[in-house]
């Protein structure tokens, strides 16, 4: 396994004080895709270390798997389309390291991707729990270097976008994003970021599609958010979005 993020490892406090001081002042554009991410890659991880790769049923895991590398190629292209132009206005050089990551993720996943293609072409359970472990520590180094590379992301590009931009620039640039996701992957990743997200952060969520997005769209959300949320943090989200409307009105 390759150690890619030791270098800056022992930023992690720094990191984590910087953010907890600043994030209640600023919209950060990359929190709630990358809670859905982390959520997603957290159960993916659980259920590939629980299944026996020798099985053929072992098939669903390793095709979420492939979804999940998916949705981080789609993410990074994402940023690479609407994010780091912004960035590289004021700082190049940070661009170009970030660049480099997303050069590494593209090669991790497609590691992945072969790894999981030799999975579905073997023809005994030997071949399959050979290359399905193959798989699980491809994609814990997919994990480990994912994780820290939003974390990065969170830091330094989150740093560079609130010196320079409004937080009404940064909520078009989410909203160029979003605008751009088909359908059905934008549902799907939804459905991530409303189990990883806490009450408040659902609530301002929910609000905002209310008010900025036609009825149906807010009523489709509300029903994925009862579907998605134990009974009793719905009813305290609900509870919270009546009040809220009702002020407004």
């Amino acid at each position: 396994m390759t150690l890619f993020f030791n270098a800056g490892y022992g930023r992690a406090s720094s990191f984590a004080q910087k953010i907890t001081i600043m994030t209640h002042k600023r919209y950060n554009v990359f929190n709630q895709i990358h809670k859905g991410l982390r959520h997603l890659m957290y159960d993916t991880a659980l259920r590939l270390q629980t299944t026996d790769l020798s099985a053929p049923d072992a098939a669903e895991v390793v095709n979420t798997v492939s979804l999940v590398v998916d949705l981080f190629d789609e993410h990074a292209h994402h940023e690479d389309k609407f994010v780091l132009p912004m960035v590289e206005k004021h700082n190049p050089t940070l661009v170009a390291d970030f660049e480099k990551d997303h050069e590494l993720d593209h090669k991790l996943s497609e590691g992945l991707r072969q790894q999981v293609t030799s999975w579905k072409n073997a023809t005994t359970p030997q071949e399959r729990n050979i290359t399905g472990q193959g798989i699980f520590y491809a994609f814990n180094e997919f994990i480990a270097f994912n994780l820290y590379h939003m974390n990065r992301e969170e830091d330094t590009l989150l740093a560079t976008l609130w010196k320079h931009y409004t937080d009404e620039e940064l909520h078009a640039a989410s909203q160029a994003i979003v605008a751009s996701i088909p359908p059905d992957v934008l549902m799907l990743e939804s459905k991530w970021m409303m189990r990883s997200m806490n009450n408040a952060e659902i609530t301002e969520w929910m609000t905002g599609i209310k008010y900025g997005a036609p009825a149906e769209v807010f009523a489709a959300y509300l029903q994925m958010a009862e579907q998605e949320l134990p009974a009793e943090r719905f009813h305290t989200v609900a509870s919270t979005l009546e009040t809220e409307m009702a002020v407004a009105e």
